[in-house]
């Protein structure tokens, strides 16, 4: 859209403010997390590669001919690439549902400017950390706000949606744990992505615990793993980055590795999305006062008794060591270990007395 808009004043008038959130809530964020969510799992899926017969368009700009392809991978390639890309959007929307909880309850206009959700939802606090702070202190005043929140007013409150509600709060809470917690800091591993990509990312290691030590240590027979018998700690893509963490004392440099669960990466995105899209309907209900114009995507059926804990499950998160000292040089280092949604458990591993094997049919 081109807006009429012309500056006439240092601040944001109240017709402009209209103007510009008039525009903003005929987007749909649902729709299109739910687009990409669509878009990645039928990628990981694929085998396709574009070639010059059938994407011409793209290969034409680039001044290719037909007997040459520039897009050169995998399966392998193309389902790590999609793991990774889940974790980026799954960090997305949990950014966007701290945001949008900000923008349109706690964050007050600035400098003159009339209200306006999106002016105030660009001009949000730099820092995640000042945004989600801020969200706490608001939705922990009165009990009553995070219902303002996600229900329309004049909503006949029923248990199902106090239910609805207490199954949001823990997803709020989730999105908050991705943005802030510091055991492995999924936020570190979303800005070394975005900033650079300074990650490693493999699809090849694969870490299991014996419950009893094999006979034979250097031939290992396949039948010798499976359920009851071995416990899987890394069976999945593994994204792999440097970070110091946000913690006093400073630390050292520490490398941490994620475990990335592509179907639940994208469910943890969907079940944020959803909250996100229940609060940006309430917000375009206000805008509108009641009367929601053509192009406002609906509300959305609000999921009842799906936790993240149900979501994620028992499996490991990641896995951390030190690679640096603190630098004051008395500190001790954060020990090694596995995350797992709720409980970090020390843990070392040490591959220079261990010793090296083949696995073996049988």
């Amino acid at each position: 859209m081109i807006f009429d808009i012309s500056p006439n004043s240092r601040a944001l008038g109240s017709e402009e403010a209209r103007k510009l959130d008039d525009d903003f809530f005929l987007s749909n964020p649902l729709a299109q997390f739910s687009s990409r969510i669509a878009m990645l799992l039928e990628a990981h899926g694929s085998e396709t590669v574009p070639t010059p017969e059938n994407e011409k368009e793209f290969f034409s700009t680039l001044g290719l001919t037909s007997g040459e392809n520039a897009l050169k991978f995998n399966k392998r390639d193309r389902q790590t690439q999609v793991a990774i890309d889940s974790l980026a959007l799954r960090h997305q929307v949990a950014e966007a549902l701290a945001r949008i909880i900000h923008a349109t309850s706690v964050a007050e206009p600035r400098d003159g400017d009339s209200r306006c959700v999106w002016l105030q939802l660009a001009d949000g606090p730099l820092k995640t950390s000042d945004v989600v702070g801020q969200n706490a202190k608001y939705l922990n005043a009165k009990t009553d706000r995070l219902l303002q929140l996600l229900f329309p007013v004049g909503t006949n409150l029923t248990k199902q949606h106090f239910e609805a509600a207490e199954s949001a709060r823990s997803w709020i809470n989730h999105s908050v744990h991705l943005l802030t917690n510091d055991e492995l800091s999924a936020n570190a591993a979303n800005n070394k992505m975005k900033h650079g990509l300074a990650v490693s990312a493999r699809d090849d290691i694969r870490i299991e615990l014996f419950n009893e030590k094999p006979a034979d240590i250097q031939r290992i027979p396949v039948s010798a793993f499976g359920k009851g018998k071995t416990i899987p700690l890394f069976d999945q893509p593994m994204l792999s980055y440097l970070n110091r963490p946000s913690v006093k004392p400073k630390m050292g440099w520490e490398v941490a590795s994620l475990r990335v669960d592509l179907p639940v990466a994208l469910a943890e995105a969907w079940m944020m999305a959803n909250i996100h899209a229940a609060i940006f309907h309430v917000a375009a209900l206000r805008h509108f006062e009641g009367k929601l114009p053509d192009g406002v995507g609906p509300y959305p059926s609000l999921v009842i008794g799906s936790s993240p804990e149900k979501i994620i499950g028992n499996k490991p998160i990641g896995y951390r060591s030190t690679i640096t000292l603190p630098p004051d040089g008395t500190t001790p280092p954060r020990p090694p270990g596995l995350l797992f949604h709720s409980v970090f458990i020390p843990m070392s591993f040490t591959p220079d007395s261990g010793t090296e094997g083949t696995i073996v049919a049988g």
